[in-house]
């Protein structure tokens, strides 16, 4: 599936950057559709951005990285009603990001919050307001980079509290309309659950969150040619 420009730093990509570019044959793509708040999906993430990522920009980065491109995809899953509020978070640090040219950024956020995905599960939400979750969240960005300005974070998710000059009580934030496009991107596709993996556009229901470093690779030099 095709990735708009305006959320460039969901992808992620590896090698000479320049001569993919150039290049008449087009890279391989790996989605990653992910939920922030599922314990399955911070497995996979982290044996992804941890194992597989430094072996595609390292030794292995001029052939296998080279050929290969990965790209996240938020899977908002209501039945955790928080993932909703933490991928909103996701999709300001993208832009924030994308502003800075340094996709990374958005990689580096993702990990920190997997890690402290049990911060946003229900118990330790379930009292807290909207907001309060959003400034946590913000916070958490400021951690990963001094790039990443907690404020202006912040300034992106947060929810006014009284209704807005025509009346209106439902007005979002400033990444809603994001939110909608990428949860759109999964319908599109049938996506319903996560972690789920779609190879050059097909669903793989055989990549798993088990799935060790060496699998991965092995998957990839199998099917990457």
């Amino acid at each position: 599936m095709a990735l708009a420009p305006k959320f460039a730093a969901h992808r992620l990509v590896f090698g000479d950057v320049s001569a993919a570019a150039a290049s008449a044959a087009p890279l391989h793509t790996i989605e990653i559709f992910l939920d922030y708040v599922c314990p399955f999906s911070a497995k996979f993430f982290n044996t992804v951005y941890t194992g597989v990522v430094p072996a595609l920009r390292g030794p292995r980065a001029a052939d296998l990285g080279s050929r290969v491109q990965f790209i996240f995809r938020h899977q908002v899953q209501p039945w955790h009603p928080s993932s909703t509020l933490v991928h909103e978070a996701g999709l300001a640090v993208q832009r924030a990001a994308a502003a800075a040219g340094n996709p990374v950024l958005f990689w580096d956020f993702s990990a920190a919050l997997f890690k402290d995905q049990k911060a946003y599960m229900d118990v330790n939400v379930v009292n807290e307001g909207r907001n309060a979750t959003y400034r946590r969240l913000a916070t958490l960005a400021g951690s990963v980079s001094s790039q990443l300005d907690p404020a202006a974070i912040y300034k992106e998710l947060e929810v006014a509290t009284a209704p807005s000059a025509d009346g209106s009580v439902n007005i979002g934030n400033a990444v809603t309309n994001d939110l909608k496009l990428v949860i759109k991107a999964g319908r599109l596709v049938g996506v319903h659950v996560s972690p789920t993996v779609l190879f050059d556009g097909l669903v793989n229901n055989d990549i798993s969150s088990s799935w060790t470093t060496e699998q991965w690779l092995e998957y990839l030099e199998k099917n990457a040619v």
